[in-house]
């Protein structure tokens, strides 16, 4: 080993004298890391605001905006005690304050959750920082960025919020575990743990998950501290005099009494936890799964999970084959090993730079989905890969600390990867930003769609628009004499027998009398008092269907609307919209039937009803 430290020096550390970009660059990140933070958090800003600019508002952003819009916080608790969403109030909150502040636009109603995951970002680089040098916590930084987690930083929802408030608690942890800082700064740590995990449960009821990394680390540290005093005293004193009092040697009680407290807002929460299971659990869109688990991975993390597993590999590769490569003669090694492959081999440590407490905790965050889909089989029923997000800080962290780990010898490794990571970061929100801007015109295609097939029809015809992830953006962006005619049906028999989940109408109807101006009617209501009307809907949609089992009629118009790509990753509709007209009970019979249609009751529309049956099925009852 010491022989290649003479013949290769440059592998451990790069030339003063190098004039190159990759040398300069490397070196003034390390020396000044905190203003490459700062870079990096403008260039967060700038991407996160530009992306934002293209992305419409979508049926969760609207309902978060409709929340918070309310006149106060009494008026937000009492929706949610209502059913209007399954979350806690903070959030709301939030963006009710930055609509004050910042005004009513979509930025503002963005604002929260990009300070969110920039507290994440934050708290995710400080916690490298105390491992590694700038230009590899920056590195991890980026590599976090570049995964699907950060489409939800400029989503008006609290997964953000989560997000963040994750890795802060996470970070203020390791600070107070650490027992070489000052007391106040311990304290300041835990304090700031407690602050986190509260906050995240009282933007996310998914946030009780956060609690894990750092109590797992805590156990750990407390199984070390044990054995290390155990094996201290034991020299010193009788055993006798160590019983009764070992359970508590090692144990810190500020942390396991800070978790106590950071876990009492689910006590003020309780009822709205047990309303929300109660009315969204039974035909959720999201029951739980193990499919999730493994979406959890690819949607979240993404693509580079792939180049980081492989990373992964290689690192477990170096670690388990390092001695005996250097027990081969030189000459022979040589042989078959690249040049540049003895600074991955030469090692000054083998072990990463990282406590086992730590290595813990992290691991955690790397199991998050399987984590949340064991607690949400235990209480909840329900899981969807945005839940559990922080996963992408454990996988941001180990690719951070096992690169380092492999190239940290290698000249110029560090700039590399940043140029990689950054390279990564913007082409692939480069593509999320054509997709976005994609749908946007997606989204107006249909309305000009409309307009022409409104034309067509009587004046002031209602427009229904039975598709939920459609009916809050048109009634937001299109033109006020169509959103103005909007209306929104509801059979939830049949959308649960046709659809098999009925999560987003659930939402709309407990808000109906207080949040939406848009009419939220059942089908019964609607039919019995409508004339002619156009449906907005894809061909499969559910109210197709219904009205097709109740023998009612009805046609598409010949227009293309050329909205494929109105989907994607926070779709504004489920398949492609099609325009259809058809007529209510009001309008004069203009088609024979072979026999009449079969009217809706609105009382079988309702939520309370609990069973779909075809009126082709009841007549032969």
């Amino acid at each position: 080993m010491r022989d290649l430290l003479a013949r290769n020096p440059r592998y451990f550390q790069a030339s003063p004298d190098a004039e190159n970009f990759t040398s300069k660059l490397a070196a003034k990140v390390d020396r000044h890391p905190g203003r490459t933070f700062a870079v990096l958090t403008i260039a967060y800003l700038l991407v996160a605001f530009t992306l934002s600019s293209f992305k419409l508002l979508w049926l969760d952003e609207l309902i978060t905006l409709h929340i918070a819009r309310l006149s106060g916080l009494g008026t937000i608790w009492r929706a949610l005690t209502q059913g209007a969403d399954p979350n806690p109030p903070v959030t709301y909150v939030l963006v009710h304050w930055s609509r004050q502040l910042f005004g009513d636009h979509e930025f503002a109603y963005r604002i929260p959750a990009i300070c969110g995951y920039w507290i994440g970002i934050a708290s995710l680089y400080f916690y490298l920082r105390r491992h590694l040098t700038g230009s590899w916590a920056i590195f991890g930084c980026i590599v976090s960025m570049s995964m699907g987690a950060f489409n939800y930083s400029f989503e008006s929802r609290s997964y953000a919020l989560l997000y963040g408030l994750a890795m802060l608690a996470f970070f203020c942890w390791t600070v107070h575990a650490n027992a070489r800082h000052a007391p106040a700064t311990r304290w300041g740590g835990l304090i700031g743990m407690v602050v986190a995990l509260a906050a995240g449960i009282s933007t996310n009821y998914f946030s009780v998950l956060a609690f894990l990394p750092p109590a797992v680390g805590e156990l750990v540290l407390t199984i070390l501290r044990m054995r290390g005093k155990f094996g201290a005293a034991i020299q010193l004193v009788r055993l006798e005099r160590l019983r009764g009092s070992l359970s508590l040697r090692g144990i810190d009680l500020r942390v396991w009494l800070g978790f106590a407290i950071a876990a009492a807002p689910l006590l003020a929460y309780k009822p709205l936890i047990e309303h929300s299971i109660a009315q969204f659990a039974p035909y959720a869109w999201n029951r739980v799964s193990l499919n999730q688990v493994f979406d959890s991975y690819t949607e979240m993390v993404e693509v580079i999970l792939y180049p980081i597993l492989g990373i992964f590999l290689a690192g477990v590769v170096v670690l388990f084959t390092r001695e005996r490569v250097f027990a081969i003669c030189e000459e022979c090694r040589s042989g078959f090993l690249p040049e540049w492959a003895e600074g991955i081999y030469a090692h000054s440590r083998a072990r990463l730079s990282i406590p086992v407490h730590e290595a813990a905790g992290v691991f955690v965050f790397l199991c998050y989905p399987i984590c949340g889909y064991i607690v949400a089989s235990i209480r909840g029923g329900m899981l969807s890969p945005r839940f559990v997000i922080p996963v992408c800080f454990g996988f941001a962290i180990a690719a951070a600390m096992v690169t380092h780990y492999l190239f940290h010898n290698v000249r110029h490794a560090a700039t590399v990867a940043l140029c990689i990571a950054c390279g990564w970061f913007l082409c692939r929100d480069a593509v999320v930003g054509y997709w976005y801007s994609e749908q946007k015109q997606s989204f107006y295609n249909v309305i000009n769609g409309l307009q022409r097939a409104d034309a067509q029809m009587p004046a002031n015809s209602p427009i229904v628009i039975p598709d939920p992830l459609l009916a809050l953006t048109f009634h937001h962006y299109a033109p006020d004499s169509l959103a103005a005619r909007e209306v929104f049906p509801v059979d939830f028999p049949a959308i649960r027998h046709y659809r098999r989940d009925d999560s987003p109408e659930e939402n709309l109807w407990a808000g109906r009398k207080l949040l939406y101006r848009v009419p939220i009617l059942t089908m019964g209501q609607f039919q019995s008092s409508a004339g002619p009307y156009l449906i907005v809907a894809n061909p499969g949609n559910w109210l197709l269907k219904d009205l097709r089992a109740h023998r009612y009629k009805f046609s598409r118009f010949p227009i293309n609307t050329r909205a494929r790509a109105i989907g994607g990753f926070t779709p504004l509709a489920r398949g492609t919209p099609a325009i259809f007209r058809t007529q209510g009970d009001r309008a004069p019979a203009t088609v024979q039937h072979c026999l009449p249609p079969a009217s809706f009751a609105a009382a079988e529309n309702r939520p309370e009803a609990k069973r779909y049956v075809p009126p082709e099925l009841l007549n032969d009852e």
